[in-house]
């Protein structure tokens, strides 16, 4: 049956994130069982992993936020759904979900919707709080919710008004559990990245992995360090694209923290498995709840032990002493002193918890898990007789 079955993933584009390559696992799966997948965006760097896969992707203006550009896709979509028989639509971001109701309304096609995000409310002015609720609430609106946190769900029954409840599946994100696996790392691979990066071979690494903007905890960290008594080294991946100043000013700070020669800034890792190898830990200081945290699972699948801020959906994710550590927004001395923690930690005890944090994301928070909890969703929607987009 499921091979007649037509699965439609929309999102804004297809650049590195989690969302775009949770799109890219999910058409696999979809392929892998049957069904077929297609996925419209408007393209980017990862529409080749899809043609890879065997997967067609259907480029659509679908990243604008433009009102004209968004009415049109709705015939775009309307189009698409007709000639392709689409059964039902996967959408995961809010733009194209404006597009993907209304087509969906009118062909009477199921749809699912997926909240990655908190989508902030600006409290301080009302006619823009009003405008933005309901920019959100089209989210809420499809046949099934799916929420990538408990922290999210949570969040959503809190904040927005109605009876949706019932709609809602929590369905956490995955890491690729062959990719993020520190023992697959060779040792050439890890010294050749040790003289790309210019680091000491013989410290502890200290690993931040986010991009560079203000809510991700770099000023958090680096006052944290400051107070560190043992010897440590500490390196801060990301992309600063579109927050340079920003990545400047944490440059700055750096220095007049007397930290030049222990904190070296690099910008986007194309190889995360062996800069997640190279970490003795890896920290999170996002200062703003994290919607589910994927560096927490990525760390973990690692077998890296992990200190985050007591925040979001990292709380869904760390056991607390078990795999990794959290600390309060702002705690400068409690910071420190974990990391202190963990840099005298025997290796027999930190490789210990390195082991239980892997083994806890195998159970738990595998791409296999994701896919087979979302295509549940699928079919349960594909499936049961329930009235669309009362």
């Amino acid at each position: 049956m499921e091979q007649n079955k037509t699965i439609l993933q929309i999102l804004p584009a297809l650049e590195n994130g989690g969302v775009e390559r949770g799109t890219i696992d999910v058409a696999k799966a979809l392929k892998k069982e049957g069904f077929v997948p297609l996925v419209a965006s408007a393209g980017g760097v990862l529409v080749y992993q899809l043609k890879e896969a065997g997967v067609e992707h259907i480029m659509l203006p679908l990243s604008s936020k433009n009102p004209l550009t968004i009415f049109l896709n709705i015939g775009r979509l309307v189009k698409i759904i007709y000639e392709r028989k689409i059964d039902l639509v996967h959408v995961r971001s809010r733009a194209p979900m404006w597009s993907a109701y209304y087509a969906c309304k009118k062909t009477g096609t199921k749809l699912i919707s997926t909240v990655h995000g908190t989508y902030s409310l600006n409290f301080l002015q009302w006619e823009n709080f009003l405008l933005k609720r309901i920019y959100n609430e089209i989210m809420l609106k499809a046949d099934r919710i799916i929420a990538v946190s408990k922290f999210i769900k949570s969040y959503l029954l809190k904040k927005y008004p109605g009876d949706f409840s019932g709609k809602i599946s929590v369905i956490q994100r995955g890491a690729d559990l062959n990719y993020f696996n520190a023992a697959a790392v060779s040792k050439a691979r890890m010294i050749d990245m040790i003289k790309q990066w210019n680091v000491p071979e013989d410290k502890k690494i200290i690993l931040l992995p986010a991009r560079f903007t203000a809510w991700k905890g770099h000023e958090f960290l680096i006052d944290s360090l400051a107070k560190i008594q043992n010897d440590f080294f500490c390196v801060m991946l990301g992309s600063d694209h579109g927050h340079k100043a920003f990545r400047k000013k944490i440059e700055q700070l750096i220095v007049k923290k007397n930290l030049a020669e222990k904190v070296r800034v690099i910008g986007l890792c194309k190889d995360m498995q062996t800069a997640y190898a190279l970490a003795h830990f890896v920290v999170c200081s996002s200062v703003r709840p994290e919607a589910f945290g994927r560096v927490a699972i990525e760390a973990q699948a690692s077998s890296k032990v992990i200190i985050a801020t007591k925040i979001g959906g990292s709380l869904d994710t760390i056991i607390e002493g078990k795999t990794g550590f959290f600390v309060d927004v702002g705690d400068v001395q409690i910071f420190a002193e974990l990391m202190d923690k963990l840099l005298t930690m025997p290796k027999s005890e930190i490789d210990e918890m390195g082991a239980a944090a892997r083994q806890h994301v195998i159970e738990n928070f595998s791409n296999e898990k994701m896919c087979e909890e979302t295509l549940r969703v699928y079919r349960d929607s594909l499936y049961s007789v329930v009235d669309s987009h009362k």
